[in-house]
Order: structure tokens, then sequence, then C-alpha cells
């Protein structure tokens, strides 16, 4: 009797044994499912509007024809450095392309992504942009501006207008500077000329039928000056004038 009550004590023994075994050996394969799970976690984020640098000499050739912005998703499991590229004033990566081989006419070109950081991977969107390269050309142009009638307060007459430059230099390639007809000073479209108004226009180089053209303008801005008088009921005061354009309407 006693010695089947130690065989059973034994037996009962290496059962219950066993169980914890099962036991530490599951919780512990979970464990380290749950570390391997952690380790792995994944985030994604997507920056729209990064600039794209070009890499090419700008004094012989003139590019144009592409978006000068892509979109980007960033992918890796450190959230600190994935933040810190999201913002442009912490940023290290940068999307190029390299034209420095690039001959004149249009190109296709790959877009490369420099200064990555470890452990992040990058997606450009697109990723190659489709560029005319022209051989740069420059020539002094006249500026003009437009004014129409819902620019001008009702009884207003434009008398005189003057630029702060009369002239500017606009860059573009050949094909492009042979339609530039002059140089457009564009006035606020929300302002409304009710006397001697001065302001500050952007300067887009522009064909004869107004479409404007890809251009580089210096200086890119300009002063505009616009003299009026009490204009009589006979007179227009829709017109474009041009630099040293002065009239009574």
């Amino acid at each position: 009797m006693k010695n089947y009550k130690r065989i059973w004590y034994i037996l009962s023994s290496i059962f219950f044994a066993l169980i914890l075994f099962v036991y530490a050996t599951s919780t512990n394969y979970q464990n380290n499912s749950n570390v391997r799970q952690n380790r792995s976690e994944t985030y994604t984020n997507t920056i729209t509007n990064v600039p794209i640098d070009v890499k090419y000499d700008s004094d012989e050739y003139f590019i144009s024809g592409f978006s000068s912005e892509v979109s980007v998703s960033l992918t890796g499991s450190n959230r600190v450095t994935l933040a810190s590229e999201m913002q442009e004033s912490t940023r290290k990566f940068k999307i190029v392309a390299d034209l420095t081989n690039v001959k004149i006419g249009i190109s296709e070109v790959k877009l490369s992504i420099n200064n990555l950081p470890s452990g992040l991977t990058a997606t450009v969107n697109p990723d190659k942009i489709t560029v005319k390269v022209g051989k740069r050309v420059s020539k002094s142009v006249s500026v003009q501006t437009t004014i129409t009638e819902s620019q001008v307060a009702q009884g207003i007459q434009i008398s005189n207008i003057s630029f702060g430059d009369s002239k500017v230099t606009v860059f573009s390639d050949e094909d492009y500077m042979e339609r530039i007809d002059h140089v457009e000073a564009v006035l606020p479209e929300s302002d409304v000329i009710s006397g001697h108004y001065t302001a500050v226009a952007t300067l887009k180089a522009v064909d004869s039928n107004g479409t404007v053209i890809p251009s580089v303008i210096s200086p890119y801005e300009t002063t505009v000056k616009i003299t009026t008088k009490t204009a009589s009921s006979s007179s227009s005061s829709t017109s474009s004038f041009s630099t040293n354009y002065s009239s009574s309407h």
C-alpha cells in the first residue's frame, strides 16, 4: 500500500510539473511574440508640397514645364525620427532631380531621395518629372498694366500711370522669348481705384493675347502709381496703359 501511494505521489508530481512547464513555455512564447510585434510596428505619414531640388546649369539653361513639388510618404518604426522629417525646419531628406547631363529638349527625369535618415523608407509621387530644357537668354522688356472698368470707381478717370521700373530683365529660353510681347504689372484684384493710387504689383511676362509665358523676371515686382481725375460723362474708364502713357478720357 505504501509503495502504491509513493508511486501515485511521484506520478502526480510529474504531472503537475509538466503542467507548470507547458504554462511557463506558453507565457514566454506570448511575451516574445509581443516584443517582436512591438519592435516591428511601423508608422506611415504623407507630406505634401515637398519642393524638388533641381540640379542644372542655371547660367546656361532655362527649364520649365514641370511641377516643382511632390508628395512623399515616409514609413518607419521610430516616431521621433518620423516626426522630425515631417517638419520642414528639421527635415534632412531632399527630393532631387539631376539634370546635369540632360540635353536641350524635353526629357523625363527620375527623382531621387537624398539624405533619408536610417530606419525610414520613402515613396515619392510622382517619382519622375517631364522637363523642357532650353538655351537661357535674356532681354529688357517694357512694363505695362491693364486697368479694367471694375477696378475704377464710378466717376473716376485714369490720368496717368507710372512704374517704379519702366523696363525689367526677363530670362527664358529662346522659344519662349520670341513669344513675349510685354511684362504685365498685375494689380491686386480686390483693389478699387477711387483716387490717386499706389501699389506694389507682381510682374508676369505675357504674349500678345495675355497668356503667361514661363520666365524669370528681375525684379519680380514693381511699384505702380496712378493719378486720377473726375471723369466726364463721355469718358471711358477701361484702358490699357504702357509705362509713359498719360491721357485724358
